[in-house]
């Protein structure tokens, strides 16, 4: 995938897939998994799985974090189903620290100290922000996240994403425009 950049020669070398889905559970809490997924296109020997062929996954793990609509993280699972060590995926239950904390601002900065070094996985600590902007994007347009007046944070508490990006900044012509949308509510 060149995505229209130019580019001159070059030898593909690893890919890394990440992939987030929400679904809505039948209780109204949200399941927001992250997918991670490296290879490489030749041939690899690691020294505990011994030889993989080009494209076999290196690393494959999954995160599910369970949200109510306040973005508070009701549950966490962590799954690895492949990596170069054995050992890898019993970090998984450290995740659970997660448990009780809001998707909000500062999350991924809080999570990124709480499992940094020897106390995470570095792959399942990365997949923790896309899969906060999943959680997001899945409240995004959503009428049981709004209340009845139409804000999008309203009386869920859903956190709101003013000032969250360029475009939604406070002072900003989009939020200025539509102060009924983007009004936080008490």
């Amino acid at each position: 995938m060149n995505a229209g950049l130019p580019v001159g020669n070059r030898r593909l070398v690893h890919t890394r897939h990440i992939s987030c889905t929400a679904y809505e559970r039948a209780d109204g809490l949200l399941d927001i998994e992250g997918h991670l997924v490296d290879s490489k296109p030749f041939p690899l020997e690691l020294s505990e799985r011994g030889a993989l062929a080009p494209g076999a996954a290196i690393h494959e793990m999954l995160l599910c974090l369970t949200v109510d609509r306040g973005l508070t993280i009701r549950d966490v699972r962590a799954r690895t189903m492949h990596a170069p060590y054995g050992i890898c995926g019993a970090i998984g239950d450290s995740y659970r620290q997660l448990i009780g904390l809001q998707i909000g601002r500062g999350f991924v900065r809080h999570v990124k100290s709480l499992f940094r070094g020897v106390a995470g996985c570095s792959h399942l600590t990365e997949l923790l922000s896309p899969i906060a902007t999943t959680a997001y994007q899945a409240l995004w347009g959503d009428p049981l996240a709004k209340g009845r007046d139409g804000r999008f944070a309203a009386s869920l508490k859903t956190p709101s994403p003013v000032d969250g990006c360029h475009a939604l900044r406070s002072d900003g012509e989009i939020v200025r425009s539509n102060p009924q949308r983007f009004q936080q509510q008490d």
